[in-house]
């Protein structure tokens, strides 16, 4: 796995996770349907397992490259994972929302930083 090819994982787990934490937003607002946070969550949920399925799968050096990074965007996704099927469970919980959302934002700007720094 190249840099390059790393840093677009990430990005997309990054981008993921900010349109997360917007679905979340709209449920501590109680401003969107179950039903649809429901879907949007599950398919972002599918997003972010398949870019975690991905990274697994890919070969990286173990010593020094890109073996650490991956390493951490494969946790990243898997805490993107938990927090967006917390609202996919729970999505007429507000104050799960509100949780969620924060944890999304924290967790987008944190795959930012690591996308970065490759």
């Amino acid at each position: 796995m190249q840099p390059d090819e790393l840093a677009r994982s990430i990005e997309t787990l990054e981008s993921t996770a900010a349109e997360g934490a917007l679905l979340a937003n709209d449920v501590a607002g109680d401003r969107s349907k179950a039903t649809f946070v429901r879907a949007h969550a599950r398919e972002l949920g599918e997003t972010v397992e398949h870019e975690a399925e991905k990274l697994n799968d890919a070969e990286a050096e173990p010593q020094g490259g890109v073996a650490p990074a991956k390493v951490k965007a494969i946790n990243l996704a898997d805490e993107i994972s938990a927090a967006l099927g917390r609202i996919q469970i729970a999505p007429d919980d507000e104050a799960e929302g509100g949780a969620a959302e924060k944890e999304l934002s924290a967790l987008s700007e944190k795959a930012g930083d690591l996308a970065e720094g490759l």
